[in-house]
């Protein structure tokens, strides 16, 4: 049987900012079904990981048995769990992250104008912790709108779950994908602001292209008949003008920014 620790406001914390909706119709969860089967279908293709949160019953709708997402759980134990498997799973400081980018990014949504709003997309990377041993690992979520109201409101969500490189919990940020648009996190004033970054110079495009196609250090310096300490020179500058830590995060950056 599973202990639930108590949590106070786990689902206040989440779906407060929110605006409810009064009523959702059994037939439009009959035309979400077909959304899942084809999810379904890619998961097994590709091995997806990923689940579906339903706002209008404040649990989740889907989780996949991928096992990253689960923590050592069972699929059916963390969809009886829905949010109750936050405070369970992940650290007290990951956890008030995920409370502060919830308020801010709906905050967000609903200024945006509602035929925009299905087009935005919320990326960031917390730690989960197993709950056998107590191992932790570092994930990204990149979650989208599924399925609005008539009215714009958010009725579904889904989120695409990844391991991440990354080192520290972070790395908030939304990006507009009808115009490529990102916003940062400002954790202190609980919002978003229009990311900031210095342009790259023809050389470091350049550099980044080879960088996207797989080239490693070695090989960038043969193409473009440079010394690998100059390569090495021009990705600190990339990291650093557009604020990510691994070329993996520039190149994701830069294809958003249509940089690339």
């Amino acid at each position: 049987m599973l202990i639930i620790p108590e949590m106070k406001n786990t689902l206040s914390n989440f779906f407060d900012p929110i605006q409810q909706t009064k009523y959702i119709g059994s037939e439009n969860y009959r035309k979400v079904a077909y959304y899942l089967e084809a999810l379904q279908a890619l998961s097994k293709l590709y091995n997806l990981s990923f689940y579906i949160v339903d706002y209008y019953k404040k649990s989740f709708y889907y989780v996949s048995p991928n096992p990253l997402f689960l923590s050592g759980y069972t699929q059916e134990e963390v969809l009886n769990l829905g949010f109750d498997f936050y405070p369970l799973c992940v650290p007290p400081d990951d956890l008030e992250l995920l409370y502060v980018l919830n308020e801010a990014g709906f905050d967000f949504f609903y200024k945006l104008p509602v035929a925009r709003r299905d087009k935005a997309m919320i990326s960031y990377d917390f730690r989960l912790k197993h709950k056998d041993n107590g191992s932790l690992i570092m994930i990204n979520h990149k979650l989208s709108p599924l399925a609005l109201t008539d009215e714009g409101n958010i009725w579904m969500a889904i989120c695409l779950v990844t391991l991440s490189a990354r080192i520290e919990p972070g790395d908030v940020h939304i990006i507009m994908r009808d115009d490529n648009t990102r916003y940062n996190l400002n954790p202190e004033e609980k919002k978003f602001e229009p990311a900031k970054y210095k342009k790259l110079t023809g050389r470091e495009k350049e550099i980044l292209k080879c960088i996207a196609t797989g080239n490693n250090t070695y090989s960038i310096a043969g193409k473009l008949g440079i010394a690998e300490s100059t390569v090495k020179n021009h990705k600190t500058n990339i990291f650093q003008k557009l604020n990510v830590n691994s070329s993996a995060e520039a190149v994701f950056f830069a294809i958003n920014h249509s940089l690339i």
